[in-house]
């Protein structure tokens, strides 16, 4: 698929929560960009910092729990941080669509699913907003018999039935960005491959593009252009999804690569990397990896790896390439 310009830009975005205990840096000095009609997938494991790039693109955190405290996120070619919340109502369900890590939770619960379709209509489509609508996008997304579906409440549908409620809800005004923070995570294997295999067809339908948050590799294998690794608030690797997963630079995203189930793989222990992510306020200086990374040097506790460009869009966080020599 062909893609235009920059749709969302992150621009050494950084961010900070407010809690009891002061301020807490959560992101910092993140660099990302998705193009018009191109998928990329951000990976990392959970407390990386992910769904809290996610909400940024339209702001969703709100001003009472989060601030940038430097650089900025651009959507639309609008500085989303800077934006009042006119602009961002126009961006927020017409320009970026949604779809939340748990659709049971994101759903409203006393609210026919088809009313919340017909909801999403009226606020950024209202000349499109008729019950024929709402069953044709139901339909769209394979929920069967859509005009007995659209009657029923949350709970009376099945996980992989509401996560598709909710793909319908974010699709149906037609955004140019749709924002998937781990879409499959709660469903099961089958499911999982029904609505990746959805948002590809409706990506090809539609020319959107869209953020995939997931912790999963092998789901961002499957959909992605581009992949973005996240680790303690930065982004450690960037790159092609195949550059990517055939050549992996940086020792976390290598070890994530080796922790992808394979088919034909002989039966044993699953690869894993030790340790846990550090929580925002306990990140080790220098490289945030070296306490778990099995090729680090006494140089990577004191020093602050740069950004290393060594192909053609491939890069990653980390002077020491796939465990080598310095770069």
């Amino acid at each position: 698929m062909s893609m235009g310009g920059p749709l969302v830009e992150f621009e050494g975005f950084t961010l900070e929560l407010r809690t009891e205990q002061g301020p807490l840096r959560v992101l910092d000095g993140v660099d990302l960009r998705i193009d018009e009609g191109e998928v990329l997938a951000l990976v990392g494991e959970s407390g990386s910092g992910k769904t809290l790039c996610a909400q940024s693109v339209t702001r969703l955190l709100g001003d009472d729990r989060a601030r940038c405290t430097r650089g900025g996120v651009r959507l639309a070619g609008v500085d989303v941080f800077k934006a009042d919340e006119r602009a961002l109502r126009r961006l927020r369900g017409a320009t970026a669509g949604h779809v939340f890590q748990e659709p049971a939770a994101a759903l409203n619960p006393v609210m026919r699913v088809g009313d919340q379709v017909l909801e999403s209509l009226r606020l950024h489509r209202p000349t499109e907003a008729t019950r024929a609508e709402v069953v044709r996008w139901l339909a769209r997304v394979g929920i069967p018999a859509p005009e007995h579906r659209a009657r029923q409440y949350p709970h009376e549908l099945s996980g992989g039935l509401q996560q598709r409620v909710a793909i319908a809800i974010a699709l149906a005004p037609r955004p140019r960005l749709l924002v998937a923070d781990e879409p499959t995570t709660a469903l099961d294997v089958t499911v999982q491959a029904q609505v990746l295999e959805l948002l590809r067809e409706l990506r090809r339908e539609v020319g959107m593009a869209i953020l995939l948050v997931t912790h999963n590799l092998g789901v961002a294998e499957s959909i992605a252009d581009r992949i973005a690794v996240l680790y303690a608030g930065q982004v450690v690797e960037e790159g092609s999804a195949a550059s990517m997963l055939s050549n992996p630079s940086h020792p976390y995203t290598r070890a994530l690569v080796a922790a992808i189930p394979r088919m034909g793989h002989a039966r044993g222990e699953l690869a894993s990397v030790p340790g846990g992510v550090p929580a925002p306020g306990s990140w080790p200086g220098g490289c945030r990896f070296h306490p778990r990374c099995p090729v680090a040097r006494p140089s990577c506790a004191m020093e602050t790896p740069p950004w290393t460009a060594f192909a053609a869009g491939h890069g990653s966080r980390c002077p020491y390439p796939a465990g080598g020599d310095r770069a």
